[in-house]
């Protein structure tokens, strides 16, 4: 314990005796700098300057004015536009670089070299931050004083320029008045079908178009297109079901149960060009009453009513003569030859109301009434399959076909009758 009080106190004693070494060391420092013989120099110098204005206006201005001025200013060049100045830019390189922006965009909207109508000229100009012009603020001033170009909007329809308004605002608010033709407050994503761009450049005013004729002109070239959703109620038509009973005759029809018409909401998406529509996407559908059937019954027991549509009465022919004038009397129908004993067959369903020989150039012949002011004629037959008061269906075999009468050669002539007047059979069959 001894010794480490021994040591300690040991300790202490010399750092004492080294900061006193150091404190004398300091204070024979000072006392030679005190009398060092520069101090009464600067003495006399600065009683002198106590008695001159000028020295002390100067040693004042210095550390006040200029230094704190030079530390806060940087060089820059002054903008003047026929002597009056613009403002303060970084270097004359920038404000070249504007100019020539300026010119270019001017030129290239009036097809044709122009050039600022003022004379500029530069100056060196220390200045603070804040006082030099920005890009824009360079160009504003240049815009203002030229007093004719301005940043005008280019409409552009499908690459093609259409027309230039004061503003991108004026510009707007045209196609807004185009597409306000064909849409209205209920319609959504309103735009054009072409492509429509517009453009902010630096042009003169006198290039502006007027802006009624400006939308005289696009009105006719742009189609709108627009979405709207709409909700309607909408009828579900019937279906009429139609019940065969051969049972029954032909002339018999009844309705077995009346239709009626059902009803649903829909909620559809309609498409519209220029205001028409021109698609519709169903979104949603609510039925609210089905539809009812219509059901009718109809008797096909044929008796003899023609259809009204007509078949060749020969499966295999060749024809041979129209209806027309021949050897001075009309050829009241057509000729289609065929071999003696080839089938021959009901046109239409009908009625047989003549079968024989009339002595009358037909030679055997079938008239049929289809009871529906159409008769049918089948004339030079060999043989014939039915009589005076059958009935029979359309494809119904009624004779076999033959050369008697005043005929040239085995065939079948065929005529139809409309109110018991001649037609043109070609009219209601064709012939090959």
């Amino acid at each position: 314990m001894r010794n480490l009080l021994s040591f300690v106190f040991g300790l202490v004693s010399g750092l004492l005796y080294a900061l006193v070494r150091a404190v004398l060391a300091l204070d024979r420092l000072i006392c030679w700098f005190y009398d060092l013989p520069l101090w009464p120099a600067i003495g006399r110098a600065f009683h002198f300057a106590q008695r001159s204005r000028a020295v002390c206006a100067f040693s004042l201005f210095v550390p006040l004015f200029f230094v704190p001025g030079a530390l806060l200013t940087q060089p820059g060049t002054l903008v003047l536009a026929d002597g009056a100045p613009l403002g303060v830019v970084a270097d004359a390189d920038t404000l070249t670089a504007t100019v020539d922006a300026l010119e270019q965009s001017a030129s290239s909207l009036a097809g044709s070299d122009y050039a600022l109508p003022f004379t500029l000229e530069t100056r060196p100009l220390r200045a603070t931050a804040s006082q030099f012009l920005t890009a824009d603020e360079l160009e504003a001033g240049l815009i203002e004083a030229s007093g004719e170009l301005d940043t005008l909007a280019v409409i552009s329809v499908s690459g093609e320029q259409a027309g230039i308004c004061r503003s991108a605002e004026d510009a707007q608010a045209l196609l807004d008045r185009v597409k306000a033709q064909y849409t209205t407050s209920a319609d959504e994503n309103a735009d054009f079908m072409q492509e429509v761009r517009v453009d902010t450049v630096v042009a003169q005013t006198s290039l502006v178009s007027d802006f009624g004729a400006l939308y005289d002109y696009l009105s006719p070239r742009l189609d709108v297109t627009a979405t709207r959703s709409v909700t309607y109620t909408e009828e579900i038509p019937y279906e009429t079901i139609t019940r065969e009973n051969d049972q029954l005759d032909q002339t018999y029809r009844a309705t077995v149960q009346e239709g009626s018409a059902g009803e649903a909401v829909v909620t559809a998406e309609i498409e519209t060009v220029d205001g028409e529509e021109h698609g519709r996407t169903i979104l949603a559908r609510t039925v609210l009453s089905n539809a009812t059937d219509e059901i009718i019954e109809v008797g096909t027991k044929n008796i003899g009513i023609g259809t009204g549509e007509f078949m060749v009465p020969v499966t295999s022919y060749t024809f041979t003569s129209g209806f027309k004038m021949r050897w001075g009397k009309l050829h009241g129908g057509v000729d289609l030859a065929v071999p003696e004993g080839t089938p021959v067959y009901a046109a239409d369903n009908g009625k047989v109301i003549v079968a024989g020989d009339l002595d009358n150039g037909y030679g055997s012949y079938i008239i049929l009434d289809h009871q529906n002011g159409y008769k049918t004629l089948y004339a030079h037959n060999s043989e014939l399959l039915v009589s005076v008061g059958d009935i029979v269906a359309q494809g119904d075999q009624i004779a076999l076909s033959g050369n008697t009468g005043n005929s040239t050669g085995p065939h079948v002539h065929f005529e139809i009758q409309v109110n018991d007047e001649k037609v043109d059979p070609q009219q209601y069959v064709t012939l090959v």
